[in-house]
């Protein structure tokens, strides 16, 4: 399809005849070919640009985890008792455990699934790290000598650049029926915009626009998130030259919400695990309040800065008090979202580092009796996150 306005192009007349809701329904009919739930991920450095990614996602929202499960069901099987580990360090590893092992330490969280099958198309580097952001771009330096399973090619530029009698109408299309899926802080910070930049990062030469679209027509936004994630927020983490102070973390100033028009949907999953390294200093403590700290009261406050939007699910480990018992599952009764416990945290976790398959990490979950929040500090070693 030609990238010039085509307005004498028998299609494109033709398609301009009909009535809006037939264009609507061949707008939607293209995106999605390629998918209506895309990932959005933040890629590359100075020397090779920096730039948005996506990726077509195939994991639908669910509160529940259906990993932990998973797990749970494998362990029963094997008669692992709960606070023994499942597999081993060593050679002849349990292949079933490698498989749930690198789905529990996936960068993509919840997505695991999604960072799986683009280790397929463009290699490990997809899928491996300590967030899906990065300074090397997978789609552009595969390794392994994939082969590329899935086209490159999107239906998006064709149609905004063949008419601009059309563009407007593909654009508006586009982002309101795209699902927007976002899994680490950095890709949140620079798609959605920053409150204020680190002296660090205004040095780069290049930094993420929001596309102006975004803000106006996107209805569906999706976020997963890492339990420590308030210490990556760059202002509340910081003392920044252009704020006079911290920011709060718990208000969700950070998502920009009064900027959009339409967004209806908002998801939000907090996993049970860290897999970002402290420094080797540490004290083993972490400086922020973690979302199993806070009690009823604190998270119906938290709740009202979501208000803002129609239709809210938050998925999380919560606190022992707050709703259902400590070992349960289950939505909350009486606040003003959707919010879905899952518990005060997860029986089932694997060593807090990046797992290479066939490697010495590939192959062991560590069980607990209790629910925990495990925070990856001074190398891995867990900390678990306070309850309240």
């Amino acid at each position: 399809m030609s990238i010039n306005p085509q307005t004498q192009s028998p299609f494109l007349t033709r398609l301009l005849t009909l009535p809006p809701e037939l264009r609507d329904a061949i707008y939607l009919s293209l995106w999605r070919s390629h998918g209506l739930r895309q990932h959005i991920i933040w890629h590359g450095n100075d020397s090779s640009g920096r730039h948005f990614c996506s990726w077509p996602c195939t994991t639908d929202f669910s509160a529940a985890d259906n990993l932990q499960r998973d797990v749970d069901e494998l362990r029963i099987r094997l008669g692992v008792r709960l606070g023994d580990n499942m597999g081993g360090f060593g050679p002849g590893k349990d292949p079933e455990v490698s498989v749930l092992t690198r789905h529990l330490q996936s960068p993509w969280m919840n997505h695991w699934a999604c960072g799986e099958r683009a280790a397929e198309v463009h290699g490990i580097d997809a899928n491996w790290g300590f967030q899906t952001a990065g300074v090397k771009c997978w789609k552009t330096h595969s390794t392994g000598g994939r082969k590329e399973l899935v086209p490159s090619w999107s239906p998006y530029l064709p149609m905004l650049l063949s008419c601009k009698l059309l563009s407007e109408e593909c654009l508006k299309s586009i982002y309101e029926s795209t699902t927007f899926i976002l899994t680490d802080l950095t890709t949140i910070q620079t798609f959605l915009g920053y409150c204020a930049l680190h002296p660090a990062i205004k040095k780069r030469s290049k930094q993420g626009i929001t596309p102006p679209a975004f803000f106006k027509h996107a209805r569906s936004l999706e976020l997963a998130l890492m339990p420590d994630f308030p210490s990556a927020l760059l202002c509340a983490a910081y003392d920044l030259p252009d704020l006079p102070h911290r920011h709060s973390v718990y208000d969700f100033h950070w998502l920009h919400l009064p900027r959009f028009q339409n967004l209806q949907n908002l998801n939000i999953w907090v996993s049970a695990r860290s897999l970002t390294m402290a420094d080797p200093k540490s004290d083993q403590s972490y400086g922020f309040t973690g979302i199993t700290e806070h009690d009823a009261a604190a998270l119906e406050g938290i709740l009202t800065h979501l208000s803002p939007v129609a239709k809210v699910t938050l998925s999380t480990p919560l606190a022992p008090s707050v709703g259902p018992p400590e070992e349960e599952e289950g939505y909350l009764d009486g606040v003003k979202a959707r919010v879905y416990k899952r518990g005060s945290g997860d029986r089932f976790h694997p060593p807090l580092y990046p797992i290479e398959p066939g490697g010495r990490f590939d192959g062991v979950i560590y069980t607990s009796p209790t629910r925990e929040v495990r925070l990856s500090i001074n190398g891995g070693m867990p900390l678990l996150m306070k309850k309240a």
